[in-house]
């Protein structure tokens, strides 16, 4: 079969750094990502580009008490080692205001992905849940997961079947958990030591250097797999894992020239993959975009466009996790 291209999207907003970053230095960030949405949702249809939207699904809720209604009970709520990973606790001691809502809350958006054709809304947990941290436990993920689905159920959209593990925290442990709760598809890391998935303690700086030296020069194995080769593990458990290729990272400001660099290596992984008929995993936040929404737009453009071309030439076609999990599973 021709090659797959595959877009995976964290959307989260403060819900996924709250623990690192300052909310009142990211608000502008927030509003320019939930203006942005709607834009890359009407470039994705242009270009027949299918993606999953793995959604925090505290996003879904439209203010405080809407979230506390489908939060997990407190005997459920992660028990980490490190207390600064809750969200229940941040929302505790910061509290969501009208004027802060904007970094939580974006139903509305929400709302509007399902509408486009190959659009799919997938899960990044509730409450941006850590699975490899010290202390928690598969029943409070457990928890977490069916928080989403009520606040799914609650907006009425469409219970989520794919997943993404915040801070790429893949678990293998709870798979069985994610198939419980109606998830046949995971974005799992590539298959390299400094992707695994480990607790924030254990990433190294050096884990980090080798991971954005990797963005602008070949570090590891080559990013792009054959497809096929997901279908053994995918009908032995059920779910499909489905590994990461490449992150799209940050526009770079201070340093224009190196992005062309970053883009140049990402459009070339992509040619080889349509042109050995294999698969190539994108990812990246929409968060991402909100500090340098023309110039990461225009990057887009570029992606989507180069995507277009390896179709027309290869054949490559767009699916989204869901897609990519429907034919392992049933073939």
């Amino acid at each position: 079969m021709a090659g797959i291209f595959t877009i995976s999207l964290d959307f989260e907003l403060h819900w996924g750094v709250f623990d690192k970053r300052p909310r009142e230095q990211r608000i502008t960030n927030y509003k320019n990502t939930v203006k942005l949405v709607p834009q890359m949702l009407a470039l994705f249809e242009q270009y027949g580009v299918q993606v999953t939207w793995a959604t925090v699904g505290s996003l879904y809720c439209a203010n405080k008490q809407a979230w506390e209604a489908v939060s997990p009970s407190k005997h459920l709520q992660p028990a980490y080692h490190l207390r600064k990973y809750s969200a229940y606790d941040y929302v505790n001691e910061h509290n969501i205001t009208h004027e802060t809502s904007i970094a939580h809350f974006a139903p509305d958006i929400v709302q509007q992905i399902p509408q486009y054709e190959g659009q799919e809304l997938g899960t990044h947990t509730f409450a941006h849940y850590y699975c490899v941290e010290p202390e928690q436990t598969v029943a409070q993920f457990d928890a977490d997961l069916k928080a989403h689905i009520a606040a799914s159920d609650a907006l009425g959209m469409p219970r989520p079947t794919s997943l993404v593990f915040p801070r790429n925290q893949y678990n293998e442990a709870y798979l069985q958990c994610c198939i419980q709760n109606g998830i046949t598809a995971i974005r799992s890391n590539p298959n390299v030591w400094y992707w695994s998935g480990v607790s924030d303690a254990n990433t190294s700086l050096f884990r980090k250097l080798v991971r954005t030296g990797d963005v602008y020069f070949p570090v590891g194995k080559q990013s792009w797999y054959a497809l096929d080769s997901l279908t053994a593990n995918a009908k032995a458990t059920g779910i499909v894992s489905i590994p990461a290729s490449r992150l799209l990272r940050q526009y770079d400001a201070k340093r224009t020239w190196i992005n062309g660099i970053r883009l140049k290596r990402l459009l070339h992984e992509m040619h080889a993959a349509a042109k050995a008929n294999a698969c190539y995993h994108l990812w990246w936040h929409p968060e991402n975009f909100g500090d340098h929404p023309e110039a990461c737009m225009q990057e887009l453009n570029t992606i989507v466009q180069h995507y277009q071309r390896l179709q027309r030439r290869y054949g490559m076609q767009s699916w989204n996790m869901q897609a990519i999990a429907k034919h392992l599973l049933t073939t």
